[in-house]
């Protein structure tokens, strides 16, 4: 295999987060840039809070024509933009930055990820009922992206009862074709909700693999039912704690892995107008987070 090396005339590209060492979007994308031939390469941009507005005048400076934006900054990047989508506003979450002529404007392509992987599992969700585990920017995406397909009632769940309010009220000045609530992550709040909810999405790491174990669970599987589609935007492990307790029950069960697949081909058509090869890049998530899933075992041992 050739390596790609950089000149003068690359474009920078990357993903822009906190702790990026579980990332599978540099495969992604540097494959679909090798593939199409482009001159352009997806770097890992980790920085910490207090850094972010240099980190990103930084990027500005160093002419990044886009990245991509993950936990905890897809709230956090907004003041520092100069424009956004209507899904971006939608979502008042940012997943993906365009520099043009260092005009940044701010997309969310997560919207359009989870929505494709509702429809493409076949499950009709329209006139039906949604609980949303959490109350960040994935939260914000998933209700964004439910608004579009005509749920009935989205209830958002969340430890910090605060927050999980402020996005239903954010919700509701949007729309009203849609009923928005919210509970306490206490199972005594939200136990009826689940029990009698159609699409159950965690947005929350709780769940993610690490060394203390990943038997974690964010709600009593108890009210999981065979009617159900529980999704787990987690995608390491691929099944998650949730996901195999809500297989048991007989429901419908999905990763985060499809969501992560198809954002990540909205933004690259975004940057550079082109569409990957998406059996491969299925191919290359796939591979890549098994051997993150052997890699985090091996550590453990």
């Amino acid at each position: 295999m050739d390596i790609f090396i950089p000149d003068s005339e690359t474009k920078l590209y990357g993903l822009l987060g906190k702790t990026l060492s579980h990332s599978i979007s540099p495969s992604l994308h540097n494959n679909g840039f090798r593939d199409l031939d482009l001159n352009a390469i997806y770097l890992m941009l980790e920085v910490k809070d207090r850094d972010l507005e240099e980190y990103i005048l930084s990027l500005k400076n160093l002419n990044f024509a886009g990245w991509n934006v993950t936990i905890p900054y897809k709230e956090e990047i907004i003041p520092y933009l100069n424009g956004f989508s209507s899904l971006a506003r939608d979502a008042e979450a940012v997943n993906t930055v365009l520099n043009r002529r260092g005009r940044l404007t701010g997309y969310n392509t997560d919207v359009i990820g989870f929505q494709r992987q509702i429809e493409e599992a076949g499950f009709v969700v329209k006139g039906k009922r949604a609980v949303i585990i959490g109350a960040g920017g994935a939260a914000k995406a998933a209700a964004a992206a439910l608004i579009h397909l005509h749920l009935a009632e989205v209830t958002i769940i969340n430890r910090t009862l605060e927050n999980a309010a402020e996005v239903v009220e954010t919700f509701r000045e949007k729309t009203d074709k849609v009923e928005f609530d919210y509970k306490a992550l206490k199972e005594s709040e939200y136990k009826d909700k689940i029990k009698n909810a159609d699409l159950i999405i965690n947005t929350t790491p709780v769940g993610m693999y690490s060394k203390k174990g990943n038997n974690n669970i964010a709600i009593n599987p108890e009210y999981l039912n065979e009617k159900q589609f529980v999704v787990d935007l987690i995608y390491n492990p691929l099944k998650t704690e949730l996901l195999k307790e809500a297989e048991k029950r007989g429901a419908q069960i999905g990763n985060g892995l499809p969501t992560l697949i198809y954002q990540a081909e909205a933004s690259f058509k975004l940057w550079t107008q082109e569409m990957p090869n998406k059996k491969k890049w299925k191919q290359i998530a796939e591979n890549a987070v098994k051997d993150i899933e052997a890699k985090d075992i091996e550590a453990e041992e």
